[in-house]
């Protein structure tokens, strides 16, 4: 395999250019972590240990039954809710941890879309025809889950402060 220079020597211009030469496009370390991913990171971790402290509540049998058991003496759980906490908690911690910042900010966006919904659902009744009990409490939780990461990791504060680059086409 030749080098670029004996290329250059043959009369063929190819030049190794790195991709910030070529495309314009500023590579980040893998170490630094934008808001975004860290909300995602923390969502991810928070909703991960919900979903396992669930299950000390309800146990693993039958899965979608509605009952009155609680996390903390608050929020209703059975552990169909349990697994749906665990899958989300996963999934945010996927995105924190695979995704690039742009990425992890749609997930946030889309995860916290379906809790805000969850919590429509929740406050008119409608979240019980899934199989998850919710009191009051669950609701605001949902809004609270919602809201975090609508705000804050969806790039909204980067792009007040004027953080965020923007791309020219």
């Amino acid at each position: 395999m030749s080098s670029g220079v004996d290329v250059e020597r043959k009369g063929m211009d190819m030049t190794f250019a790195s991709p910030e030469d070529k495309f314009g496009i500023k590579l980040r370390s893998r170490s630094t972590r934008t808001l975004p991913q860290n909300v995602a990171m923390i969502m991810g971790s928070i909703y991960v240990v919900a979903g396992i402290l669930g299950f000390f509540t309800t146990g693993f049998s039958h899965i979608t039954e509605v009952t009155n058991k609680a996390v903390f003496g608050i929020f209703m759980v059975n552990p169909y809710h349990n697994i749906v906490h665990l899958a989300v908690g996963g999934l945010w911690l996927m995105g924190a941890f695979a995704l690039t910042s742009a990425g992890t900010e749609g997930l946030n966006i889309a995860i916290g879309g379906v809790y805000i919904l969850a919590t429509v659902l929740g406050f008119l009744g409608y979240l019980a025809l899934l199989n998850i009990p919710t009191t009051g409490g669950d609701n605001y939780l949902h809004l609270v889950s919602g809201s975090i990461p609508l705000i804050l990791g969806s790039g909204l504060i980067g792009a007040f402060s004027g953080e965020r680059e923007t791309v020219n086409a």
